[in-house]
């Protein structure tokens, strides 16, 4: 079995599950459907949109939201713009 010594940041964490899952379902919400490829790039997405509204690394962001896939993005999408 290979051992890991890397990190896992919700970033790598999603980078790897991209690598190895691309076009399996990541997430299920009522009638819709998404694979990891698609979730990582709503959460791209999301990212670049906070750093375009001036987001810098070390800022703080909240977020109130049920657990829905818009609460998966912001968790994955904040720390990948710098927040």
């Amino acid at each position: 079995m290979k051992v890991s010594s890397q990190f896992l940041t919700p970033q790598s964490f999603l980078e790897r599950s991209v690598g190895a899952f691309r076009d399996k379902e990541a997430i299920v919400y009522r009638q819709q459907r998404w694979t990891y490829a698609q979730f990582a790039t709503r959460v791209n997405q999301l990212a670049n949109a906070l750093k375009n509204w001036g987001l810098q690394k070390g800022d703080r962001v909240a977020f109130l939201c049920p657990n829905i896939p818009p609460m998966l993005e912001a968790h994955f999408g904040v720390p990948l713009a710098g927040g």
